[in-house]
C-alpha cells in the first residue's frame, strides 16, 4: 500500500513536469517556452528558480527515502530526481538559448 502512494506521487509529479524516461527523450528544437516559466524570463532568473525547485524536491525526496517504508520507494525517489534533474536542465538550456536567439531577431525589426 505505501509502495504504491509512492508511485501514485512520483507519477503525479513527472505528469506535472512533463518527465519522461530520458532514453524516451526526443530532441525537440522547438522554441517553445517551457510552461515552468513565465514568458520573460531570462536564464539568470530561470536559473534560480531550479535551484529552489530542485531544493524543495530533493528535500522532499529524502524526507520520504528516510522514512524507509519500503526499499523499492528509495530506487523510484531515486529515478525521479535524476528524471527532474535532466528536465530542468533542459528548461534552463532552453531558456538560454532563446535569450541569445532574442536579441538577433529584435534586431531585424
Amino acid at each position: 500500500m505505501a509502495l504504491d502512494i509512492v508511485k501514485l506521487y512520483i507519477s503525479l509529479f513527472s505528469e506535472f513536469f512533463v518527465l519522461s524516461d530520458i532514453a524516451v527523450i526526443s530532441s525537440s528544437t522547438s522554441e517553445k517556452i517551457p510552461p515552468l516559466l513565465p514568458i520573460h524570463s531570462n536564464s539568470l532568473t530561470s536559473a534560480h528558480f531550479i535551484i529552489k525547485i530542485l531544493i524543495e524536491v530533493q528535500d522532499c525526496v529524502n524526507e520520504v527515502s528516510a522514512m524507509e517504508i519500503v526499499r523499492e520507494a528509495g530506487t523510484s525517489l531515486k529515478s525521479l530526481m535524476e528524471n527532474v534533474r535532466w528536465k530542468l536542465d533542459e528548461v534552463l538550456v532552453r531558456t538560454w538559448l532563446r535569450g541569445s536567439i532574442l536579441p538577433l531577431l529584435d534586431d531585424r525589426g
